[in-house]
Protein backbone atom coordinates (compact mmCIF):
# COMPACT_ATOMS: atom_id res chain seq x y z
CA UNK A 1 0.00 0.00 0.00
CA UNK A 2 1.41 3.39 -1.01
CA UNK A 3 1.11 6.46 1.07
CA UNK A 4 0.65 9.31 -0.69
CA UNK A 5 1.31 11.82 2.83
CA UNK A 6 4.25 11.67 5.09
CA UNK A 7 2.68 9.63 8.38
CA UNK A 8 2.40 11.96 11.53
CA UNK A 9 5.44 11.73 13.71
CA UNK A 10 4.90 9.33 16.62
CA UNK A 11 6.04 9.82 20.32
CA UNK A 12 6.84 6.43 22.66
CA UNK A 13 4.55 6.43 25.27
CA UNK A 14 6.73 6.04 28.24
CA UNK A 15 4.21 5.51 30.88
CA UNK A 16 3.36 2.42 29.16
CA UNK A 17 6.17 0.77 30.51
CA UNK A 18 7.32 2.43 33.48
CA UNK A 19 7.24 -0.53 36.00
CA UNK A 20 9.41 -2.34 33.37
CA UNK A 21 11.63 0.52 33.99
CA UNK A 22 11.06 -0.02 37.69
CA UNK A 23 11.78 -3.89 37.30
CA UNK A 24 15.22 -2.74 34.83
CA UNK A 25 16.49 0.00 37.01
CA UNK A 26 16.07 -2.15 40.53
CA UNK A 27 17.63 -5.40 38.96
CA UNK A 28 20.09 -3.37 37.29
CA UNK A 29 21.18 -1.83 40.55
CA UNK A 30 21.53 -4.92 42.28
CA UNK A 31 23.47 -6.93 40.06
CA UNK A 32 25.90 -4.11 39.45
CA UNK A 33 26.19 -3.73 43.18
CA UNK A 34 26.75 -7.55 44.05
CA UNK A 35 29.27 -7.70 40.47
CA UNK A 36 31.54 -5.06 41.58
CA UNK A 37 31.44 -5.80 45.27
CA UNK A 38 32.42 -8.75 44.35
CA UNK A 39 35.72 -7.23 42.33
CA UNK A 40 36.44 -5.26 44.42
CA UNK A 41 36.64 -7.08 47.84
CA UNK A 42 38.39 -10.05 46.14
CA UNK A 43 41.92 -9.90 47.20
CA UNK A 44 44.50 -8.45 45.05
CA UNK A 45 45.73 -11.59 42.63
CA UNK A 46 43.04 -13.93 43.71
CA UNK A 47 41.39 -16.00 41.05
CA UNK A 48 38.42 -14.42 41.90
CA UNK A 49 39.36 -10.94 41.22
CA UNK A 50 41.00 -11.76 37.84
CA UNK A 51 37.68 -14.02 37.05
CA UNK A 52 35.61 -10.73 37.94
CA UNK A 53 37.91 -8.49 35.73
CA UNK A 54 37.74 -11.13 32.13
CA UNK A 55 34.12 -11.15 33.25
CA UNK A 56 33.53 -7.52 32.93
CA UNK A 57 35.41 -7.09 30.20
CA UNK A 58 33.76 -9.88 28.38
CA UNK A 59 30.36 -8.34 28.92
CA UNK A 60 31.86 -5.04 27.86
CA UNK A 61 33.72 -6.10 24.52
CA UNK A 62 29.70 -7.83 23.80
CA UNK A 63 27.52 -4.48 24.22
CA UNK A 64 30.01 -1.99 23.10
CA UNK A 65 31.01 -3.97 19.24
CA UNK A 66 26.91 -4.37 18.96
CA UNK A 67 26.55 -0.46 19.89
CA UNK A 68 29.35 0.80 17.02
CA UNK A 69 27.61 -1.67 14.77
CA UNK A 70 24.51 0.89 14.93
CA UNK A 71 26.79 3.79 14.53
CA UNK A 72 28.12 2.25 11.57
CA UNK A 73 24.76 1.91 9.69
CA UNK A 74 24.16 5.26 10.57
CA UNK A 75 27.22 6.32 8.68
CA UNK A 76 26.54 3.81 6.23
CA UNK A 77 22.97 5.55 5.87
CA UNK A 78 24.13 8.96 5.38
CA UNK A 79 27.18 8.58 2.97
CA UNK A 80 25.27 6.25 0.69
CA UNK A 81 22.22 8.83 0.75
CA UNK A 82 20.31 5.71 1.69
CA UNK A 83 16.37 6.73 0.98
CA UNK A 84 15.10 3.33 2.25
CA UNK A 85 16.22 3.29 5.69
CA UNK A 86 15.18 6.70 7.13
CA UNK A 87 12.24 5.26 8.66
CA UNK A 88 14.29 3.00 10.62
CA UNK A 89 17.11 5.07 10.91
CA UNK A 90 16.35 6.40 14.17
CA UNK A 91 16.20 3.65 15.98
CA UNK A 92 19.84 3.41 14.79
CA UNK A 93 20.18 6.43 16.65
CA UNK A 94 18.92 5.79 19.95
CA UNK A 95 20.88 2.56 20.58
CA UNK A 96 24.30 4.25 19.70
CA UNK A 97 23.39 7.51 21.91
CA UNK A 98 24.23 4.67 24.38
CA UNK A 99 28.08 4.93 23.62
CA UNK A 100 28.46 8.05 25.91
CA UNK A 101 27.27 6.16 28.43
CA UNK A 102 29.82 3.04 28.27
CA UNK A 103 32.79 4.74 29.16
CA UNK A 104 31.03 4.30 33.27
CA UNK A 105 30.73 0.71 32.24
CA UNK A 106 34.34 1.49 30.79
CA UNK A 107 36.12 2.20 34.31
CA UNK A 108 36.06 -1.18 36.43
CA UNK A 109 38.78 -2.44 33.40
CA UNK A 110 40.73 0.63 34.24
CA UNK A 111 40.54 -0.66 37.65
CA UNK A 112 41.42 -3.79 37.10
CA UNK A 113 43.86 -3.31 34.25
CA UNK A 114 46.67 -5.27 35.79
CA UNK A 115 45.11 -8.83 36.33
CA UNK A 116 43.67 -8.07 32.16
CA UNK A 117 46.58 -6.45 29.83
CA UNK A 118 49.52 -9.02 31.09
CA UNK A 119 51.91 -6.69 29.19
CA UNK A 120 51.35 -3.51 31.59
CA UNK A 121 53.35 -6.22 34.26
CA UNK A 122 55.57 -7.45 31.85
CA UNK A 123 57.00 -4.35 31.00
CA UNK A 124 59.22 -3.82 33.53
CA UNK A 125 61.42 -6.84 32.79
CA UNK A 126 61.73 -5.73 28.82
CA UNK A 127 65.14 -7.53 28.51
CA UNK A 128 63.88 -10.86 29.23
CA UNK A 129 61.27 -10.28 26.94
CA UNK A 130 61.64 -9.47 23.41
CA UNK A 131 58.46 -9.83 21.87
CA UNK A 132 57.37 -7.05 24.15
CA UNK A 133 60.21 -5.09 23.57
CA UNK A 134 59.22 -4.83 19.81
CA UNK A 135 55.78 -3.64 20.61
CA UNK A 136 56.59 -1.14 23.55
CA UNK A 137 56.81 1.56 21.80
CA UNK A 138 53.23 1.00 20.35
CA UNK A 139 51.51 0.99 24.01
CA UNK A 140 53.87 3.11 25.66
CA UNK A 141 56.47 5.27 23.55
CA UNK A 142 59.48 6.54 25.20
CA UNK A 143 60.37 9.74 24.35
CA UNK A 144 63.97 9.95 26.34
CA UNK A 145 62.63 10.17 30.32
CA UNK A 146 58.91 10.76 29.41
CA UNK A 147 56.66 7.98 28.81
CA UNK A 148 53.48 8.85 26.80
CA UNK A 149 50.62 6.28 28.08
CA UNK A 150 49.50 5.75 24.85
CA UNK A 151 47.55 2.95 25.23
CA UNK A 152 45.07 4.80 27.34
CA UNK A 153 45.12 8.28 25.52
CA UNK A 154 43.74 6.26 22.45
CA UNK A 155 40.81 4.74 24.83
CA UNK A 156 40.06 8.04 25.15
CA UNK A 157 40.07 8.86 21.81
CA UNK A 158 37.65 5.67 20.95
CA UNK A 159 35.25 7.24 23.32
CA UNK A 160 35.38 10.63 22.64
CA UNK A 161 35.09 9.71 18.50
CA UNK A 162 32.26 7.12 18.82
CA UNK A 163 30.22 8.64 21.71
CA UNK A 164 30.86 12.38 19.89
CA UNK A 165 29.72 10.75 16.77
CA UNK A 166 26.55 9.47 18.29
CA UNK A 167 25.34 12.65 20.05
CA UNK A 168 25.63 14.29 16.93
CA UNK A 169 23.87 12.31 14.49
CA UNK A 170 21.09 12.00 16.77
CA UNK A 171 20.38 15.70 18.14
CA UNK A 172 21.64 16.74 14.10
CA UNK A 173 18.17 14.27 13.10
CA UNK A 174 16.19 15.46 15.90
CA UNK A 175 16.93 18.98 14.71
CA UNK A 176 15.60 18.27 11.57
CA UNK A 177 12.02 17.20 12.76
CA UNK A 178 11.45 20.65 14.03
CA UNK A 179 12.14 22.57 11.17
CA UNK A 180 12.88 20.68 8.66
CA UNK A 181 16.09 22.16 6.84
CA UNK A 182 17.26 19.91 4.20
CA UNK A 183 20.82 21.20 5.03
CA UNK A 184 21.09 18.93 7.96
CA UNK A 185 20.76 15.65 5.80
CA UNK A 186 23.60 17.52 3.63
CA UNK A 187 25.76 18.16 6.69
CA UNK A 188 25.24 14.68 8.23
CA UNK A 189 26.07 13.58 5.12
CA UNK A 190 29.18 15.20 4.50
CA UNK A 191 30.30 14.32 8.24
CA UNK A 192 29.35 10.61 7.25
CA UNK A 193 32.65 10.33 4.62
CA UNK A 194 35.11 11.15 7.55
CA UNK A 195 33.27 9.63 9.84
CA UNK A 196 33.25 6.26 8.28
CA UNK A 197 37.32 6.96 7.85
CA UNK A 198 37.66 7.52 11.79
CA UNK A 199 35.50 4.39 12.56
CA UNK A 200 37.19 2.22 10.56
CA UNK A 201 40.57 3.53 12.14
CA UNK A 202 38.82 3.17 15.74
CA UNK A 203 37.25 0.22 15.52
CA UNK A 204 40.92 -1.54 14.40
CA UNK A 205 42.80 0.09 16.85
CA UNK A 206 40.30 -0.65 19.98
CA UNK A 207 40.24 -3.89 18.57
CA UNK A 208 43.90 -4.89 19.03
CA UNK A 209 44.31 -2.94 21.80
CA UNK A 210 41.05 -4.07 24.17
CA UNK A 211 41.35 -7.86 22.70
CA UNK A 212 44.19 -9.20 20.90
CA UNK A 213 46.50 -7.30 23.31
CA UNK A 214 46.03 -10.24 25.54
CA UNK A 215 48.47 -11.66 24.25
CA UNK A 216 50.58 -8.79 23.36
CA UNK A 217 53.17 -11.93 21.24
CA UNK A 218 50.08 -12.03 18.88
CA UNK A 219 49.38 -10.38 15.71
CA UNK A 220 47.00 -10.88 12.88
CA UNK A 221 46.65 -8.27 9.75
CA UNK A 222 42.87 -8.93 9.39
CA UNK A 223 41.85 -8.88 13.16
CA UNK A 224 40.58 -5.17 12.87
CA UNK A 225 38.48 -6.71 9.94
CA UNK A 226 36.54 -9.59 11.49
CA UNK A 227 36.09 -7.62 15.08
CA UNK A 228 34.01 -4.94 12.43
CA UNK A 229 32.23 -7.62 10.57
CA UNK A 230 30.83 -9.04 14.04
CA UNK A 231 29.99 -5.45 15.05
CA UNK A 232 27.97 -4.51 11.72
CA UNK A 233 26.10 -7.62 11.77
CA UNK A 234 25.12 -7.36 15.61
CA UNK A 235 24.60 -4.00 15.12
CA UNK A 236 21.43 -4.66 12.08
CA UNK A 237 20.22 -7.67 14.58
CA UNK A 238 19.52 -4.90 17.46
CA UNK A 239 18.02 -2.60 15.46
CA UNK A 240 15.87 -5.14 13.77
CA UNK A 241 14.28 -6.83 17.20
CA UNK A 242 13.68 -2.91 18.19
CA UNK A 243 12.13 -2.07 15.03
CA UNK A 244 9.89 -5.37 15.45
CA UNK A 245 9.54 -5.26 19.04
CA UNK A 246 8.01 -1.03 18.28
CA UNK A 247 6.49 -2.55 15.63
CA UNK A 248 4.41 -5.11 17.78
CA UNK A 249 3.48 -2.67 19.91
CA UNK A 250 1.56 -0.58 17.91
CA UNK A 251 3.80 2.26 16.58
CA UNK A 252 5.85 2.14 12.76
CA UNK A 253 2.44 0.89 11.15
CA UNK A 254 4.15 2.04 8.30
CA UNK A 255 7.08 -0.25 8.17
CA UNK A 256 6.50 -3.46 6.14
CA UNK A 257 7.91 -6.49 4.28
CA UNK A 258 10.23 -3.97 1.91
CA UNK A 259 11.66 -2.99 4.85
CA UNK A 260 12.48 -6.28 6.74
CA UNK A 261 14.20 -7.68 3.14
CA UNK A 262 16.25 -4.88 3.04
CA UNK A 263 17.29 -5.32 6.83
CA UNK A 264 17.25 -8.79 6.59
CA UNK A 265 19.91 -9.17 3.53
CA UNK A 266 22.39 -6.66 5.50
CA UNK A 267 22.15 -9.18 8.10
CA UNK A 268 22.55 -11.75 5.40
CA UNK A 269 25.40 -9.97 3.74
CA UNK A 270 27.33 -9.43 6.81
CA UNK A 271 27.08 -13.30 7.85
CA UNK A 272 28.95 -13.88 5.21
CA UNK A 273 31.12 -11.31 5.20
CA UNK A 274 32.45 -12.17 8.79
CA UNK A 275 32.59 -15.92 7.46
CA UNK A 276 34.62 -14.67 4.63
CA UNK A 277 37.16 -12.66 7.24
CA UNK A 278 37.40 -15.19 9.68
CA UNK A 279 38.39 -17.93 6.97
CA UNK A 280 40.89 -15.92 5.54
CA UNK A 281 42.31 -14.81 8.74
CA UNK A 282 42.63 -18.36 9.79
CA UNK A 283 43.79 -19.72 6.49
CA UNK A 284 46.65 -17.20 6.19
CA UNK A 285 47.36 -17.80 9.55
CA UNK A 286 48.13 -21.76 9.04
CA UNK A 287 49.76 -21.56 5.68
CA UNK A 288 52.20 -18.86 6.79
CA UNK A 289 52.59 -21.32 10.68
CA UNK A 290 54.43 -18.88 12.35
CA UNK A 291 54.47 -19.47 16.05
CA UNK A 292 53.53 -15.74 16.93
CA UNK A 293 50.70 -16.16 15.33
CA UNK A 294 49.33 -19.51 15.18
CA UNK A 295 49.61 -19.25 19.40
CA UNK A 296 46.06 -17.18 19.29
CA UNK A 297 44.35 -20.48 17.55
CA UNK A 298 45.94 -23.15 19.15
CA UNK A 299 44.59 -21.59 22.05
CA UNK A 300 40.89 -22.22 20.68
CA UNK A 301 41.52 -25.21 19.06
CA UNK A 302 42.12 -27.63 22.20
CA UNK A 303 39.16 -29.47 24.19
CA UNK A 304 36.30 -27.80 24.60
CA UNK A 305 37.50 -24.76 23.42
CA UNK A 306 37.69 -26.54 19.75
CA UNK A 307 34.26 -27.43 20.36
CA UNK A 308 32.96 -24.00 21.14
CA UNK A 309 35.14 -23.05 17.81
CA UNK A 310 33.62 -25.17 15.65
CA UNK A 311 29.71 -24.50 17.00
CA UNK A 312 30.57 -20.74 16.31
CA UNK A 313 31.54 -21.32 12.62
CA UNK A 314 28.63 -23.56 12.20
CA UNK A 315 26.29 -21.04 13.95
CA UNK A 316 27.15 -17.86 12.85
CA UNK A 317 27.61 -18.92 9.46
CA UNK A 318 26.45 -21.90 7.65
CA UNK A 319 23.07 -21.93 9.67
CA UNK A 320 22.95 -18.43 9.36
CA UNK A 321 23.25 -18.35 5.46
CA UNK A 322 21.42 -20.93 4.59
CA UNK A 323 18.24 -19.65 6.90
CA UNK A 324 18.51 -16.42 5.13
CA UNK A 325 19.15 -17.33 1.63
CA UNK A 326 15.74 -17.34 1.11
CA UNK A 327 12.97 -14.10 0.49
CA UNK A 328 10.52 -15.72 2.65
CA UNK A 329 12.86 -15.90 5.89
CA UNK A 330 13.72 -12.07 5.41
CA UNK A 331 10.17 -10.87 4.53
CA UNK A 332 8.40 -12.24 7.36
CA UNK A 333 8.54 -10.77 11.03
CA UNK A 334 9.03 -13.90 13.40
CA UNK A 335 11.63 -15.52 11.05
CA UNK A 336 13.50 -12.24 10.46
CA UNK A 337 13.22 -11.78 14.67
CA UNK A 338 14.84 -15.57 15.63
CA UNK A 339 17.76 -15.00 13.20
CA UNK A 340 18.60 -11.57 14.54
CA UNK A 341 18.19 -13.26 18.32
CA UNK A 342 20.34 -16.22 16.64
CA UNK A 343 23.29 -13.47 15.29
CA UNK A 344 23.61 -11.94 18.79
CA UNK A 345 23.52 -15.29 20.82
CA UNK A 346 26.72 -16.11 17.94
CA UNK A 347 27.98 -12.52 18.51
CA UNK A 348 27.71 -14.05 22.26
CA UNK A 349 29.91 -16.90 21.89
CA UNK A 350 32.42 -15.31 19.60
CA UNK A 351 32.92 -12.54 22.30
CA UNK A 352 33.21 -15.24 24.76
CA UNK A 353 35.65 -17.41 22.61
CA UNK A 354 38.13 -14.57 22.03
CA UNK A 355 38.57 -13.37 25.70
CA UNK A 356 37.71 -16.59 27.79
CA UNK A 357 40.29 -18.54 26.77
CA UNK A 358 42.91 -16.49 28.49
CA UNK A 359 41.76 -17.30 31.81
CA UNK A 360 41.08 -20.46 31.24
CA UNK A 361 43.09 -22.07 28.89
CA UNK A 362 42.67 -25.73 29.41
CA UNK A 363 38.99 -26.19 28.44
CA UNK A 364 35.72 -24.26 28.76
CA UNK A 365 34.48 -22.45 31.92
CA UNK A 366 31.51 -20.55 32.65
CA UNK A 367 31.32 -18.73 35.93
CA UNK A 368 28.84 -17.05 37.29
CA UNK A 369 30.25 -13.62 37.18
CA UNK A 370 30.68 -14.22 33.13
CA UNK A 371 26.39 -14.33 33.52
CA UNK A 372 25.80 -11.66 36.17
CA UNK A 373 28.09 -9.07 34.43
CA UNK A 374 26.13 -9.40 31.09
CA UNK A 375 22.71 -8.66 33.17
CA UNK A 376 24.85 -5.75 34.93
CA UNK A 377 25.75 -3.82 32.03
CA UNK A 378 22.35 -4.97 29.98
CA UNK A 379 19.88 -4.24 32.26
CA UNK A 380 21.24 -0.31 32.99
CA UNK A 381 21.60 0.40 29.42
CA UNK A 382 17.90 -1.34 28.54
CA UNK A 383 16.82 1.31 31.14
CA UNK A 384 18.71 4.22 29.83
CA UNK A 385 17.26 2.97 26.00
CA UNK A 386 13.70 3.12 27.14
CA UNK A 387 13.57 6.22 29.33
CA UNK A 388 14.66 7.89 26.39
CA UNK A 389 12.53 6.50 23.72
CA UNK A 390 9.72 9.01 24.11
CA UNK A 391 11.93 12.13 23.78
CA UNK A 392 11.73 12.34 19.88
CA UNK A 393 9.53 11.13 16.95
CA UNK A 394 10.65 7.20 16.72
CA UNK A 395 11.42 7.88 13.32
CA UNK A 396 13.00 11.38 11.27
CA UNK A 397 9.69 13.13 10.82
CA UNK A 398 11.22 15.97 8.45
CA UNK A 399 13.60 14.32 6.26
CA UNK A 400 13.16 15.31 2.70
CA UNK A 401 13.52 11.64 1.63
CA UNK A 402 10.72 10.08 4.54
CA UNK A 403 7.93 10.00 1.96
CA UNK A 404 10.49 7.72 -0.49
CA UNK A 405 11.38 5.13 2.34
CA UNK A 406 7.55 5.28 3.43
CA UNK A 407 6.90 3.82 -0.28
CA UNK A 408 10.06 1.47 -0.56
CA UNK A 409 9.97 -1.16 -3.19
CA UNK A 410 12.10 -3.98 -3.16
Amino acid sequence: MNHSHVPAPEIFQSKRVSRLLLVLLGFGVLFLGIVLITGLVAPAGSELRRQFAFSWLFAFIYFFTILIGCLFWILVHHATDSGWGIVVRRQMENLAALLPWMVLFFIPLVLFRFEIWNWLTAKDHLEANPALEDKIGYFEPHFGSVTLPFFWIRAVLYFLYFAGAAIYFRRTSVRQDSDGDPRWSIQMRGFSFVGIILFALGTTFMAFDWMASLDYRWASTMWGVYIFAGSAGAGIALIILVVLALKNAGYLSFVNAEHYQMMGKLLFCFSIFWGYIGFSQYMLIWYGNIPEETSWFLRRNIGSWNTLSIALVVGRFFITFLYLLFQYTKRTPGFLAFMSLWVLAMHLLDTFVTINPFIHPTGVQVSWLDVATLFAIALPLAFLFLRSLGGASLFPTRDPRLLESVNVSN
